[in-house]
């Protein structure tokens, strides 16, 4: 398997995560998921961060080794968190269609993404640092911080710009 199909299957892993994720938040029939739905959305956002990165790196990832282990981290890290929320999913469906003796534990089963989450931010730092040091020419476009008068006062708001959605995206901090 050459590297452009296999980045093509870690990205699009990481897409079916994401629409796994968007259909457990919007069922109406998945009332399990009630007490761990705000886990779920902040994982869903962080991960959509992520795959703005994957997508503007896409083209240039293998020019750059740091790029490169820093995708692989990421793909590791979803990866991850798709084991453990599908295997939280499949052990409420599994207390949900058991004897009532069995349900009993249903109440010690939750969601537990803690040392994932944790991984997912340090990630989400290091994509942050390299975008800020404008340390690569990702996509063509050098990704650099911009300067930007957001009140018009003269207040210099720093902005962080990233390809999301193959759109560029500014985040302002003093928003």
């Amino acid at each position: 398997m050459d590297a452009d199909n296999k980045r093509d299957m870690g990205d699009t892993a990481v897409d079916f995560f994401l629409e796994t994720l968007k259909n457990l938040l919007t069922s109406s029939n998945l009332d399990f998921i009630i007490d761990e739905k705000h886990q779920l959305q902040s994982l869903a956002d962080e991960i959509k961060y992520l795959r703005g990165f994957l997508k503007t790196t896409e083209k240039k990832r293998n020019e750059h080794s740091e790029v490169m282990n820093l995708v692989m981290r990421i793909r590791d890290a979803v990866s991850e968190a798709e084991n453990i929320v599908e295997l939280f999913v499949v052990h409420v469906f599994k207390a949900n269609h058991a004897s009532d003796s069995l349900r009993e534990h249903q109440d010690h089963l939750s969601l537990d993404l803690e040392s994932v989450e944790k991984e997912i931010k340090t990630l989400k730092a290091e994509v942050k640092r390299i975008l800020d040091e404008n340390m690569y020419d990702i996509n063509g476009v050098a990704v650099k911080k911009l300067k930007h008068s957001s009140t018009g006062s003269g207040d210099i708001g720093t902005y962080f710009s990233v390809f999301q959605d193959s759109k560029l995206v500014s985040f302002d901090k003093n928003i």
